[in-house]
């Protein structure tokens, strides 16, 4: 049996309002997205998100035997996230860390490969999805550009685990319509043609094998569009759990995060369903939800979501723009 025995969210301060980002395209925009301030990284968000998952479970972070991160915004080609989040969590020396990209089902993929490292190797596990989508003035998602990280801590057992693992379910296909370049805005091609073969064939086969016939009642769904998500739940009478209308686009990290806020809100003896969908197929995790686990000293995800800062449109691109990197300065 292998256990979700804490989980944890982490939303930057700063919002825009979507419509006043939209109206520089002419357009129309609703709700918020998050933006992070100058001094927060994917590593910095990555940890605080891992700070709350880690204190709700009670595993220290040299007791953890894997750090896994999912992102498909890493602006670094060589660098990684997954060491640097261990290291400044105390996971050294023989930890097992591994990086997860190019597509959103890294998410998936994420939780899919603790598990099978919990069951075979009978130790903690640290699973952290993390995203800043970059912002790109020239085009139209940039108002949806979100950040944020989400993190859940997977065990072998527990005396009062939030959720225990039910069925993962995976479809590859290859296809491929969304698709971005590094620090670039997503290009989408026809949409039409991607909601009948690739996100229509993809989602159904990879929930399918995840459930085995179970039905959920509520369930996440992380994909490049609010669309392209409600058709990766399409078929499935669901309550959809969504951090989108004050995150924004959170990527891969968008299925972790509202994973951490499903768990925080839902009842024992539930099933929930996680999907990702994103360039190469779909990823699905079903889950038996239980009594839970305690606050200890961990902040919740609505609490990100209630502490809010406006900023502007013009601050909004301002913190995005990359901080070049000056290495390891000795004095």
């Amino acid at each position: 049996m292998v256990v979700i025995d804490g989980h944890g969210g982490y939303v930057p301060l700063y919002r825009v309002d979507r419509s006043e980002v939209a109206a520089q395209h002419g357009g129309r925009g609703r709700g918020e997205s998050a933006v992070p301030a100058r001094d927060e990284n994917h590593v910095t968000m990555a940890c605080e998100a891992a700070d709350n998952a880690l204190a709700r479970s009670g595993v220290e972070g040299g007791n953890l035997g894997a750090v896994v991160t999912a992102s498909v915004s890493d602006p670094f080609a060589e660098h990684g996230i997954a060491a640097h989040v261990a290291a400044r969590l105390g996971a050294t020396g023989g930890v097992r860390t591994t990086d997860l990209r190019g597509s959103r089902c890294a998410a998936t993929d994420a939780l899919a490969t603790a598990q099978e490292f919990v069951a075979a190797n009978d130790a903690p596990v640290l699973v952290v999805g993390v995203d800043v989508l970059p912002a790109d003035p020239e085009s139209d998602e940039v108002a949806e550009a979100g950040a944020g990280a989400g993190a859940v801590v997977l065990r072998p057992e527990a005396d009062s685990p939030a959720a225990e693992f039910a069925g993962v379910g995976q479809e590859t296909t290859g296809f491929v319509e969304h698709h971005r370049r590094h620090g670039e805005a997503g290009e989408t091609g026809d949409a039409k043609f991607e909601s009948r073969h690739g996100v229509g064939e993809a989602a159904p086969a990879a929930t399918e094998r995840a459930l085995d016939g179970a039905t959920p009642a509520k369930a996440v769904a992380a994909a490049p569009s609010d669309r392209l998500a409600g058709a990766a739940l399409g078929g499935v009478d669901v309550e959809q759990v969504s951090t989108r209308d004050r995150v924004g686009d959170a990527g891969a990290a968008a299925a972790v995060l509202d994973l951490a806020h499903l768990l925080e809100t839902t009842e024992a003896g539930e099933t929930a369903l996680v999907v990702a969908y994103g360039a190469g197929g779909a990823g699905a995790v079903a889950l038996e939800t239980a009594e839970g686990v305690g606050t200890a000293d961990a902040k919740s995800v609505a609490t990100y979501l209630d502490a809010s800062e406006e900023t502007t449109y013009a601050k909004h691109l301002e913190y995005r723009e990359p901080v070049e990197y000056e290495g390891v300065k000795t004095p």
